[in-house]
């Protein structure tokens, strides 16, 4: 329990900066984490980490090597995590923890399928699958857009049209 860390992070707050390499997991307790680059002016946004999910970037943290995406706060968040070195320590001297380590990657690749299955979709269709999520109505048209690949303004008119808030 002792390498168990908890922090406190404000809104908008970076939890990695791109090119950093990702040396911890984290557990989402309060809040809300996205998983993101920046393309020219927009943001192309891969996952989000809400409450009792795990946040961490895959190619970055497996690999060792600097991470292309960067993590940071959609609202004001408060998580646990584990740090690499810490974390492979107890796994070396407790093979059964792997196990539970194994189905964070596993979750975490199935939400990227999930994502990726969405943008095959139509834009508009995009769209409508992802307005019956519980993240829709928490998340900014900005947000929304670059998560689904689309225009905020897109976002904005369909919001009118289905009468979303």
């Amino acid at each position: 329990m002792k390498t168990i860390r908890a922090k406190e992070l404000r809104k908008g707050q970076v939890w990695l900066q791109e090119g950093a390499e990702c040396d911890r997991i984290c557990f989402v307790l309060r809040g809300l984490l996205k998983l993101y680059f920046e393309e020219g002016n927009r943001e192309v946004i891969l996952y989000f980490a809400d409450v009792e999910d795990w946040m961490v970037s895959a190619q970055s943290y497996f690999g060792r090597v600097p991470s292309k995406f960067a993590i940071r706060t959609v609202e004001h968040s408060v998580v646990v995590y584990l740090m690499r070195e810490e974390l492979d320590g107890l796994t070396g001297r407790f093979p059964e923890l792997r196990v539970p380590f194994v189905k964070i990657a596993q979750t975490q690749t199935m939400a990227l399928e999930t994502h990726t299955g969405l943008l095959l979709l139509g834009a508009r269709r995009r769209f409508e699958v992802f307005s019956r999520s519980k993240l829709a109505k928490r998340l900014s048209d900005k947000m929304i857009a670059g998560y689904l690949g689309v225009t905020q303004n897109s976002v904005c008119n369909w919001r009118k049209t289905m009468d979303l808030p």
